[in-house]
């Protein structure tokens, strides 16, 4: 998968490239609403998501009290594990292959607006047990209400918005 301004850019087995605009509302920055851009191609899992601190440490400037610095410690050392984004279904016999995490905040840098961009993948060995996804976030992270999904699935192209009610992405 590859950005590529307001595209999302993935190879689709014969088919070449296939680039998919994203909404209006995708480079917009809501609190509470997140972003995920997820490709199952194979057995292949592709995700990268984009969501605002606030809804996940519920401020966006850095920390200053020794709760909220405790809260960023917290955050930085559990978003160093793949399971702590996505749960893939057990039987899909998948293993992480890549993680990458990055926020200004983590570099000490301010922002006015400041995200946590994550990018993983796994590598499936019983693809066909790929029929759904869950986002544990929502339960470690109330003020995290929704999450805007793009894919490419087995069953073709969807974009749709997961509630943490039910955080459960199914195809």
């Amino acid at each position: 998968m590859k950005l590529c301004g307001r595209y999302v850019c993935v190879g689709v087995l014969s088919v070449g490239a296939l680039c998919t605009a994203q909404a209006a509302d995708h480079a917009a920055h809501s609190h509470g609403l997140g972003n995920l851009e997820l490709v199952v191609q194979g057995g292949t899992v592709k995700a990268n998501f984009e969501i605002p601190m606030e809804s996940l440490l519920g401020h966006e400037y850095l920390p200053r009290t020794p709760e909220q610095k405790k809260a960023m410690a917290d955050l930085q050392t559990a978003s160093t594990q793949a399971s702590y984004f996505i749960t893939l279904p057990a039987a899909a016999g998948c293993q992480s292959q890549s993680l990458q995490v990055n926020s200004d905040m983590f570099k000490g840098k301010k922002s006015e607006h400041s995200d946590l961009d994550a990018e993983l993948a796994f590598s499936c060995s019983q693809p066909s047990a790929l029929t759904q996804i869950e986002i544990p976030l929502f339960k470690k992270h109330p003020r995290l209400s929704a999450l805007k999904v793009d894919m490419v699935s087995p069953k073709g192209q969807s974009s749709v918005t997961l509630k943490a009610k039910d955080p459960v992405l199914r195809w």
